[in-house]
C-alpha cells in the first residue's frame, strides 16, 4: 500500500464538523471535512436515514504551483475517512460529492472510485454512486452533480439505506439520473 502523509484533526473530535489536514511534499495543503449533511438536493430531507447523513468536503487550502501526480494523496484521503470512521463513528453514513466549479467533475469522480477500490479493500464499505443531471447557468443544458454514499456493509440500518436510496432514484426521475 502507498504511505498516506501525516495528518492532523483538531484537537477535541466531535461527531460532526471535524476537519482534517495534510501537506503533500509539494507543499500543497488539503483540508477534509467532515460536517453534517443539510443541503446535498433537497429530497434528502425526506429520507430520514440519509438525511442524517456526514458530507465529506475535500478542499484545497493552499496549493504551490502546479498539480503534479501525486498518489500518496487518494492513500491520505481514504486513510482521513477510515480514521473518521474508526475513531468517530463506524456506522456513519458518508457523502462525498464532487466539486462542479470547474467542469472537472467526472475526472474527479473516476478519481475518487479508484481511490476507494485500491485503498479502502479492508474498509467493508459499500458505495453507491449516482450521477445527477441539474440545469446549468444558462438554462439550456444540465450539469452532472456526481455524488457516493458509503456506509458500512454490517450498518444496522443497511435495508433502510437501501430502500431511501430507491426512493431517491425514483423521485428525482430518469430526466434528472443516470
Amino acid at each position: 500500500m502507498v504511505k498516506p502523509y501525516q495528518f492532523s484533526s483538531n484537537p477535541f473530535p466531535i461527531e460532526i464538523n471535524v476537519d482534517y489536514q495534510f501537506e503533500t511534499c509539494n507543499g500543497h495543503i488539503y483540508k477534509i471535512t467532515f460536517i453534517e449533511a443539510t443541503r446535498i438536493i433537497d429530497i434528502l430531507d425526506d429520507l430520514p436515514v440519509i438525511s442524517n447523513a456526514i458530507y465529506v468536503i475535500v478542499d484545497p487550502v493552499y496549493i504551490k504551483g502546479d498539480l503534479n501526480l501525486d498518489i500518496r494523496i487518494g492513500s491520505t484521503i481514504i486513510s482521513i475517512i477510515k480514521n473518521y470512521l474508526i475513531g468517530i463513528d463506524h456506522f456513519s453514513i458518508l457523502v462525498f460529492n464532487c466539486d462542479i466549479s470547474d467542469g472537472r467533475q467526472i475526472k474527479r469522480h473516476h478519481k475518487f472510485d479508484r481511490w476507494f477500490r485500491t485503498y479502502a479493500a479492508d474498509l467493508n464499505f459499500e458505495k453507491m454512486d449516482e450521477e445527477i443531471l441539474e440545469p446549468d447557468a444558462t438554462g439550456n443544458g444540465y450539469t452532472s452533480t456526481f455524488i457516493s454514499i458509503l456506509f458500512a456493509a454490517n450498518h444496522p440500518r443497511r435495508t433502510i439505506i437501501l430502500k431511501e436510496l430507491s426512493i431517491l432514484r425514483s423521485s428525482i426521475g430518469a430526466d434528472k439520473l443516470r
